[in-house]
């Protein structure tokens, strides 16, 4: 994992979901610092006891091995990551709560400049799936439109204990600086949620739904955006590039209202 992910040589970096530690010892011996998120209290300790083993880092400023006991869905990320001065995350997320934490991390105030996580391979494949697969969807998105996605490597079952029914994927997520945080989360996360509510039906009327049902968007838009947009194909068939252009669109059309 370390090898493919092309960590700093120094500096600091925030692992979540530390577990007994076997990656955060080989961060450590690499010579970077880490501030650990650990929500298991048994792992917690086990952490903290070797925490104040390690002698502190050359300058003696700060621990080689800080562990915060919290929960990363609840963690302030921006606020975590201006207090340690780092912009890089690493870890093996828990897999029934690993998209809320991706997208905490990419929504927060501060932009992590790379993100590198072990996920189950299912939501891996959603991530970088391309238009016209079942897989296709928010995550990948959103998530192209935020960042460079770039699947490392494959890790198989065998080794991990206990073994897991799963195959896991170890994923880079780098940093694009254009990206607008605010229109992805308030514009092009929304619109994507509507668009496929019912993935199988034509956007027309998945728009035209939102309309009626919801009082949305007014007839007026919808006249306008079919001169830009082909509202007779489905969400999965629109890749990112579009995706975005009518987020863009509704955002000029001064819609704040947008909701699933």
């Amino acid at each position: 994992m370390l090898d493919t992910a092309d960590l700093p040589k120094d500096g600091a970096i925030i692992e979540i979901g530390p577990g007994v530690g076997h990656l955060t010892w080989q961060l450590l011996e690499r010579g970077l610092s880490v501030v650990a998120i650990e929500k298991d209290n048994k792992f917690s300790e086990l952490l903290q006891t070797f925490a104040r083993r390690i002698p502190q880092t050359n300058e003696g400023s700060s621990p080689a091995l800080t562990v915060i006991h919290e929960d990363a869905l609840e963690m302030d990320f921006a606020r975590l990551a201006e207090t340690c001065k780092v912009d890089q995350v690493i870890g093996n997320l828990p897999y029934n709560v690993s998209v809320p934490i991706l997208f905490r991390l990419a929504y927060c105030a501060f932009r992590f400049r790379k993100i590198c996580v072990l996920l189950q391979k299912e939501v891996g494949e959603r991530i970088w799936a391309t238009p016209g697969g079942k897989s296709y969807g928010r995550l990948s998105i959103v998530l192209k439109y935020l960042y460079h996605v770039r699947k490392l490597h494959t890790v198989y079952p065998d080794v991990f204990f206990p073994r897991p029914k799963v195959e896991s994927v170890f994923i880079e997520m780098a940093m694009k600086p254009e990206a607008d945080i605010p229109f992805a989360q308030t514009f092009l996360e929304r619109v994507v949620r509507i668009g496929f509510l019912h993935r199988r039906k034509k956007m027309r009327k998945q728009f035209l739904g939102a309309i009626v049902e919801r009082r949305i968007l007014d007839a007026a838009f919808m006249e306008n955006a079919e001169r830009e947009f082909n509202f007779d194909q489905r969400a999965e068939e629109w890749d990112v590039e579009t995706w975005v252009r009518f987020g863009q669109f509704v955002q000029q059309a001064k819609i704040g209202s947008i909701d699933s």
